[in-house]
């Protein structure tokens, strides 16, 4: 492929151009991902191993996201709470515009 002057270019040819660098991208993925397993393939074959049974035996770490504890509680309804993160509930809000600190219904 030849040195191309993307300068020189029109609207509709860098669109084009566009388009075949994203097919491109995706057949070199795709040869890419079939080598990587034909290499995965060959090297599990030579520990005795398949290569299903090879990522059946590594199987992704499952991370758990913890559940933070509610910081603050609703004064009248127990059921609404917050853990102080992200932004914070309306009832929250609420509270704050009619004159009540944060601290009021700390936990």
């Amino acid at each position: 492929m030849g040195n191309i002057d993307i300068n020189a270019l029109n609207i509709e040819a860098l669109i084009e151009l566009k388009k075949q660098i994203e097919i491109k991208i995706i057949e070199k993925q795709k040869q890419q991902r079939e080598q990587l397993i034909a290499e995965f393939t060959e090297k599990a074959e030579k520990l005795g191993l398949s290569f299903e049974e090879l990522i059946a035996s590594n199987p992704k770490r499952k991370t758990s996201a913890k559940k933070l504890a509610a910081k603050y509680q609703h004064p009248e309804n127990n059921q609404l709470t917050w853990t102080g993160r992200g932004r914070r509930p309306l009832w929250v809000e609420e509270l704050l515009n009619q004159g009540q600190a944060l601290e009021d219904f700390k936990i």
